[in-house]
């Protein structure tokens, strides 16, 4: 049975890759003849180990055949056969017997019964269709649409207090609705937006009664207006002297005259460098401070052409890479790190994801340490995929991780 279980597992793993697939000890040498090869002299094959709740629950309701498990609650190998998961080995108590559907003898109440040992509960089905279930907190639930002579009416079944006598009744789906409405309390009032351009009124969001009114006054060039943005109308009034002064006014105030110069008849903007504003021009340039580029960006495609990404290199592109045989603590600088635990067991740190949203980390694990000397990596605070740490214990296996601002993922492995 062990071999059985064991080839078939195989046969699951084959749709994992496109090519064959090495596990464990010398990753580069592979059989011919096969398509996953697990090579160790100190580990195993663990199974995954799941609760027995979950086998009637997405995903694993609809699980293929052929699909091996460990349920915990049951203390056994499980294995999904004609659309049923089915039991492969005795449990810790020793029971494999099969409920007979044409009768059992020999029953003991104590110990032989129809149902669950666990949280999971017990379904009754009609062609292939849940039409009754028993929860594991022993309420009884009644499948939608099972019940009911095509009306406007709502089936409900209620319990008589004085007898456990289980009762079907109906009532108007209006009267449904209503009870559960009442229930939930009652609705919040409808909310209204409205925008408005009092020239008396400042820049403002007032609101009241469910109203919120955004309020943006704008002159209208005939100068009447007491306050408000300035229209096109406005400025196309003033001549080129006023609008000089104005700009002269506006430009006065910069505190690094490298950026842009006003003379007497012009504006001149100078080509920004690392510590002085200015211009792009045609030439090598070094910005200075932080960017942000709203649309798409290209590098290296024909001028004209739109990226086809949020951000699209036409070529090679170079990531830093960091080589350490001691404890690293990862920083905005680093990309790929390579582990080398030959000499005895290291700890990669993360940095605290707060504000890094997006951020990716491939660490390595190098050498000839072998799985004694383990690469931790360690997270500064969140988690990763929900654990406190990941350990590499393989030479040449690696991990990307990415985080969302708060905590660390596995994405690639």
């Amino acid at each position: 049975m062990k071999n059985i279980a064991f080839a078939v597992l195989l046969l699951l793993f084959s749709s994992i890759a496109s090519a064959q697939l090495k596990v464990g000890s010398n990753p580069s040498q592979i059989n011919k003849s096969s398509i996953l090869e697990l090579e160790s002299e100190r580990q195993g094959l663990l199974l995954p180990r799941i609760p027995g709740a979950n086998l009637t629950t997405a995903p694993l309701n609809t699980a293929p055949d052929g699909m091996i498990i460990y349920v915990t609650d049951s203390t056994s190998l499980f294995i999904r056969k004609n659309n049923l998961w089915q039991r492969m080995s005795a449990d810790s108590v020793g029971n494999s017997n099969n409920w007979n559907t044409k009768g059992n003898a020999g029953l003991d109440s104590a110990i032989n019964f129809l149902g669950t040992l666990n949280q999971q509960p017990l379904i009754f089905k009609t062609n292939n269709a849940e039409r009754l279930r028993v929860t594991g907190s022993g309420s009884l639930t009644v499948a939608p649409g099972t019940i009911g002579n095509g009306t406007n009416q709502v089936q409900v079944l209620v319990i008589d207090p004085a007898t456990g006598t289980l009762l079907q009744r109906t009532m108007a789906a209006s009267a449904f609705s209503n009870a559960i409405v009442s229930l939930n309390g009652l609705r919040d009032s409808v909310q209204t937006f409205r925008v408005d351009s009092a020239v008396t009124v400042d820049v403002a969001i007032n609101s009241a009664a469910g109203v919120h009114t955004f309020n943006v006054p704008t002159q209208n060039g005939n100068g009447t207006t007491s306050r408000g943005l300035l229209s096109l109308s406005d400025w196309t009034r003033f001549d080129s002297a006023a609008r000089f002064r104005i700009l002269k006014t506006g430009f006065a105030t910069l505190t690094n005259a490298n950026g842009i110069s006003i003379a007497s008849d012009s504006i001149k903007l100078h080509p920004a460098d690392a510590t002085n504003p200015g211009g792009v021009s045609t030439v090598t340039q070094t910005f200075g401070g932080a960017k942000n580029f709203r649309d798409s960006l290209t590098v290296g495609l024909a001028q004209g052409t739109a990226a086809n990404s949020t951000f699209q290199v036409n070529g090679s592109m170079a990531t830093n890479i960091t080589n350490t045989a001691a404890n690293y603590t990862a920083t905005a600088g680093d990309n790929t790190i390579l582990a080398n635990a030959s000499t005895g067991a290291i700890t990669i740190t993360l940095p605290s994801p707060s504000g890094l949203n997006g951020r990716m980390y491939t660490i390595k694990k190098i050498g000839t340490g072998g799985i004694d000397n383990a690469v931790t990596i360690s997270p500064t605070s969140g988690s990763i995929d929900g654990g406190t740490n990941y350990i590499i214990y393989n030479d040449w296996t690696f991990v990307t991780l990415q985080t969302d601002g708060t905590n660390w993922y596995v994405i690639k492995k």
